[in-house]
């Protein structure tokens, strides 16, 4: 695979605004595709708000008719750009779940993710996701993680086993939890020899002071790009899936590990 660009888009979003939220989404994308960037993230939940427990059904996407992802797809498919969107879908006969659609550049969705573990009461407003697989873009084999999920290493580690060489984290940390995401993303890279784009908000919505501190980190740790606290910024990183690769097994972790010693809960 190439070398390619990513752009993390950190901000706010405009709750309930679904239609001024994507038409902000689309600007981006122009941006992000004008600087050369072929990836672009966005926070948990960007298209609609976090807090929309009151109107979360009727926002929720359809992951195969939905509006605003359709104009997502050809946006992405117009721009030759890759999106990471965080987004409520629909669940037939269940709650919404709390996803990240990833749109290829040729405005196909290559996969998605539903959140899997639920921070500070979200079961009450969203069903979980079943599993965690890595799915193969035109950028290599990829795994997403949506917020609280990239806290356990279990979850990265299970979508770097399933191939992922690309880890996304879309997520709407708020204070008073600065520095774990970011600390945790960097050492998600190291353990598991893979990128690691994190997404984060910034700024207020209703209760919450989302704490930015966006980031991207190579394969070693070495920090590509990080965003403050306090700032909507575009963060670039370059990506060269091709230095996941290690130039000798002394840290290869993934096949150095030795699961008849652990747990048996991790094994199972």
């Amino acid at each position: 695979m190439p070398p390619f660009t990513a752009c993390i888009v950190q901000t706010t979003s405009l709750p309930y605004n679904k239609s001024a939220n994507l038409a902000r989404a689309l600007e981006a994308m122009e941006t992000a595709a004008a600087q050369g960037a072929g990836l672009i993230l966005f926070p948990e939940m960007f298209l609609t708000g976090y807090l929309i427990r009151d109107r979360l059904e009727e926002l929720a996407e359809d992951l195969d008719h939905g509006a605003a992802l359709q104009v997502l797809r050809q946006k992405a498919q117009a721009l030759g750009l890759g999106v990471v969107m965080g987004m409520p879908l629909k669940h037939p006969g269940g709650k919404p779940y709390n996803a990240v659609v990833m749109i290829d550049r040729d405005g196909t969705i290559a996969g998605t993710q539903a959140k899997t573990h639920f921070f500070g009461g979200e079961e009450k407003m969203f069903d979980p996701g079943t599993s965690l697989k890595a799915f193969d873009t035109s950028f290599g084999r990829m795994g997403i993680l949506v917020c609280y999920d990239g806290e356990f290493p279990e979850t990265a580690r299970t979508l770097a086993l399933d191939g992922a060489k690309l880890l996304c984290m879309c997520a709407a940390n708020m204070s008073p939890y600065e520095d774990y995401h970011f600390q945790y993303m960097r050492t998600r890279a190291m353990e598991n020899r893979a990128y690691t784009l994190y997404c984060n908000y910034v700024g207020t919505e209703k209760r919450f002071h989302y704490c930015g501190q966006s980031g991207a980190f190579h394969p070693t740790g070495k920090i590509l790009a990080e965003g403050d606290t306090e700032t909507e910024a575009f963060l670039y990183a370059p990506v060269d899936m091709a230095d996941t690769i290690a130039q000798d097994d002394f840290l290869n972790y993934l096949n150095h590990r030795h699961p008849d010693l652990y747990h048996p809960d991790l094994c199972r």
